[in-house]
């Protein structure tokens, strides 16, 4: 009985386990939901992240640094507490990895400022190379980030960087050159007197801060490109600048004084004293970011900012000219009246000193002194090829021999001790040789014409009809010696083989209705020494900061 009541009370206790098991209630997919939330967990942390940076982008890419501790303590202190088959390691990182792209690639469709761009883009491969360093396979950091296409980032930087420089360099030259075509007041002034503008150092702190973003890719293909764009840049200006002045230069000649606004010869001014300044800034700038990459992109930024440089030269050379332009426009009526009439009765060429005298004096006080020494060898040249236009165009018989060639000696010292004032004498000599050669042949007989026109010819060239129509304004030779001799000059070309010199001079041959002008092919750039290396400016440039 014993034993039936044992085996019986146990077979109860048995079957009351059994009922209890039957009864208890089983948690369905417990692992799936297990993960699941795990999963959840690791959007919240991002998601919170996001939300706590979301004004300030540099800083969210600098706090990702979590991701790391993270995946240590995952691997040191959660994978142990899992069995083996939950693989809980490779199941995290993979979250975390999936988690974190679909971040980026959010941050990246917000369109974020450039050196977030950048920032990212450096990020991505610190993060590669740190699961590297954490053992972390490649198969579980798939895809890459951002599809494995982070060098975008770079190029999305790049056209950023060209967007906000065309629309800062468009909002700059529509305010400069409001204000250059309409001159309601003076242009700005710095202590020494030198006329200038506003927009200068503004475009090149612009243009610093940007290469020193570009510095922090660490890439010299990156801070290459956003060289060759701002350079670009530059010479779009150029061109617009070359337009313009072109354009009211030609309005000041051609219309009424009441129908321009004045103060354009010192506007004319302000624009070369910035393009010299330009100038220095992209020298310096070039200076200061060659030593920084290597040979490659060295030789492409220097490339690049060198025709940068040129052609802030060239609008400066197209301010000097415009200058020089705006002298004869107001002496046209004077250099009119050479060799005439009117030139043997009026004092032409005082007036004519006189008058370059007081437009040197203002363009002196307000431009730099390099742009004024180019300045006045540009004058030196145009009043020679005036004058010797004006002999070139004299009616025949129109020297009246000899006061004329005094009359012409005349007016060569007074001109050269004009020129005196601002250039050394010694170095004048080379420019008015060209007229001693010309007073010589006119001075001397028909018979010896062609022993200084020898002289002549061999620097500049046969000029035949130039030199045919000085022979024919002299009063002393009827066109029968002027015949003989020309012919004898021809013969002498023939036979001694004299041809155009292989670089241009003041003389250039011209058909006989075509008037002297400057050498088509001098090449009037200002040297490089000369306007940019022996500027005072740039004995002190520095590189503007960048803006904050």
């Amino acid at each position: 009985m014993r034993l039936v009541r044992k085996v019986a009370a146990t077979t109860d206790a048995a079957s009351k386990y059994k009922s209890m098991q039957a009864n208890a209630r089983l948690i369905k997919n417990y692992r799936h939901k297990m993960l699941d939330a795990i999963t959840a967990s690791v959007k919240a942390s991002f998601d919170h992240h996001y939300e706590d940076y979301q004004n300030d982008m540099l800083s969210f890419i600098e706090g990702l640094s979590f991701i790391y501790k993270d995946v240590i303590r995952i691997k040191d202190e959660v994978e142990p507490l899992f069995p083996a088959d939950y693989e809980m390691t490779p199941f995290l990182v993979k979250a975390y990895h999936r988690f974190l792209n679909e971040t980026l690639r959010k941050i990246v469709d917000s369109a974020p400022e450039a050196q977030v761009l950048l920032e990212l883009h450096a990020w991505i491969k610190e993060y590669r190379q740190s699961m590297k360093e954490l053992e972390i396979p490649s198969a579980w950091l798939q895809p890459p980030l951002l599809d494995g296409k982070s060098q975008d980032l770079i190029e999305d930087y790049v056209k950023l960087i060209v967007t906000k420089l065309d629309e800062w360099a468009v909002n700059l030259m529509r305010e400069e050159t409001s204000k250059f075509q309409w001159r309601t007041r003076e242009p700005e002034q710095s202590d020494d007197g030198q006329f200038g503008m506003e927009g200068v150092v503004d475009f090149f702190q612009l243009v610093n801060q940007q290469c020193d973003l570009a510095l922090d890719s660490n890439q010299g293909a990156v801070l290459g490109r956003v060289v060759s764009e701002s350079a670009k840049v530059m010479r779009r200006l150029q061109q617009d600048w070359l337009r313009i002045v072109a354009e009211e230069a030609r309005f000041q000649v051609e219309k009424k004084p009441e129908e321009v606004p004045g103060g354009l010869v010192e506007y004319v001014i302000a624009l070369a004293n910035d393009q010299l300044k330009s100038a220095d800034y992209a020298e310096a700038l070039s200076t200061r970011l060659e030593p920084l990459v290597s040979e490659k992109y060295k030789a492409m930024i220097g490339a690049r900012l060198n025709e940068a440089i040129d052609g802030y030269l060239d609008v400066a050379k197209r301010c000097t000219s415009s200058l020089v332009e705006f002298v004869f426009n107001d002496l046209r009526t004077a250099t009119n009246g050479l060799i005439t009439p009117h030139w043997y009765t009026d004092n032409l060429m005082p007036q004519i000193i006189e008058t370059m005298r007081d437009y040197m004096s203002d363009y002196q006080a307000h431009l730099n002194p390099s742009i004024f020494d180019i300045l006045i060898e540009d004058l030196l040249d145009a009043f020679l090829i005036a004058y010797l236009a004006a002999l070139r165009r004299a009616p025949a018989r129109a020297l009246r021999m000899p006061n004329a060639v005094q009359k012409i000696k005349t007016d060569v010292s007074l001109a050269f001790e004009f020129f005196a004032e601002y250039k050394q004498p010694a170095d004048l000599e080379q420019n008015f040789e060209i007229m001693d050669m010309i007073v010589s042949m006119l001075g001397a007989s028909s018979q010896m014409v062609f022993m200084d026109y020898w002289t002549f010819a061999k620097i500049h060239g046969p000029q035949m009809a130039f030199v045919e129509a000085l022979m024919r304004a002299r009063d002393d030779f009827n066109r029968q010696v002027v015949g003989e001799i020309m012919e004898t000059l021809r013969r002498k070309v023939r036979e001694e083989d004299i041809a155009d010199p292989p670089e241009p001079t003041i003389m250039v041959s011209h058909s006989p209705s075509t008037e002297l002008m400057m050498p088509s092919g001098q090449d009037h750039r200002c040297e490089r020494r000369s306007a940019v290396e022996s500027s005072e400016f740039t004995e002190s440039v520095e590189l503007p900061k960048p803006l904050q």
